[in-house]
C-alpha cells in the first residue's frame, strides 16, 4: 500500500507519483523541513501546512494520503508566486545541508526523481485549467511567518506588527515580540534563549488553558487582539472557552 500525487486527476493527460508509506513520509519530510528554514507567507504557509497535514495522516492511517495538486490550498492572488516557492523548495531538498535535522539520510537516486516529477506536475498546474474556485486574501501577501516545535511567529508588513504564539499541551499563549525577537527566532542568533522563552517576554495579548489539571480558561489582555493576530489560533481558542 502507498501514496499517489496526482494532477489533473481524471484527465488524459494527467501525470502521477507513486510512493510507498515510507516513501511518502521522507518525501515530505524534505519539503516541509525546507519550508520551515525559511520566512513564509500567509499562502506559502498554508501550503506547508498541508503538506504537514499528509505527513501526520500517513503515520495513524498509512496508505490514505494520496492527493492531486489541484486539492493543496491555493491562493488565487498569488498562485504565480506561490508556485515559485514549492519549485524552489524542490531544488532546496537536494541539498545535502538540508539533511541535517532528518533521523535518516534519504536515497538520491530515489526521491531526487520524484522531486523532479513534483517540480513538473507544480509547473503545470493552473487555476485557469483547474475546475476548482480559490478564493484570493490580499493580507496573505502581506504577513510573513517563522515556525517551530510549538511556537509560530508573524511579521505583518501592512501595520508593521510582530507577533507569535507557543503552546505546550492545553496551554497557549499570544504575544506582540520586538522586531529583534522576531528576527532572531529560528536562527542561531538566538543564542543561549529558546523560541518560547523569547515569545513568553513579549507582551501578552491573549492566553488560555485547557489541561487535565485546571478548568478552561482564557484570558484577554488586550480587546484587540483578534485585529492585531488575525492568523492566530487564540481566535480559534476563545471561542471554544
Amino acid at each position: 500500500m502507498g501514496n499517489v500525487i496526482t494532477i489533473n486527476e481524471g484527465r488524459p493527460d494527467r501525470l502521477s507519483l507513486a510512493m510507498s508509506n515510507q516513501g511518502t513520509r521522507v518525501f515530505l519530510d524534505l519539503l516541509v523541513e525546507c519550508a520551515l528554514s525559511r520566512e513564509l507567507t500567509w499562502s506559502q504557509f498554508d501550503l506547508i501546512d498541508f503538506l504537514c497535514e499528509r505527513i501526520n495522516i500517513n503515520i495513524t492511517a498509512p496508505g490514505t494520503v494520496s492527493f492531486d495538486i489541484e486539492e493543496m490550498p491555493w491562493d488565487a492572488g498569488c498562485v504565480c508566486e506561490d508556485k515559485l516557492f514549492m519549485l524552489n523548495l524542490t531544488e532546496m531538498a537536494k541539498d545535502p545541508q538540508m539533511w541535517k535535522t532528518l533521523v535518516y539520510q534519504p536515497e538520491e537516486d530515489i526521491v531526487f526523481p520524484w522531486l523532479d516529477t513534483f517540480a513538473q506536475m507544480i509547473g503545470m498546474f493552473s487555476i485557469e485549467n483547474s475546475g476548482r474556485e480559490y478564493p484570493s486574501d490580499p493580507r496573505k501577501t502581506k504577513l510573513h511567518f517563522k515556525k517551530g516545535p510549538g511556537w509560530k511567529a508573524c511579521f505583518d508588513e501592512e501595520h508593521n506588527v510582530y507577533t507569535a504564539e507557543r503552546s505546550w499541551r492545553g496551554f497557549y499563549q499570544l504575544t506582540e515580540i520586538d522586531r529583534d525577537t522576531y528576527e532572531r527566532l529560528g536562527t542561531d542568533a538566538i543564542g543561549n534563549d529558546s523560541p518560547t522563552e523569547l515569545i513568553g517576554r513579549g507582551r501578552e495579548l491573549f492566553h488560555s488553558d485547557d489541561d487535565y489539571y485546571t478548568m478552561p480558561y482564557c484570558s484577554v489582555h488586550d480587546e484587540h487582539y483578534a485585529e492585531i493576530a488575525p492568523w492566530s489560533d487564540a481566535i480559534r481558542r476563545a471561542g471554544l472557552m
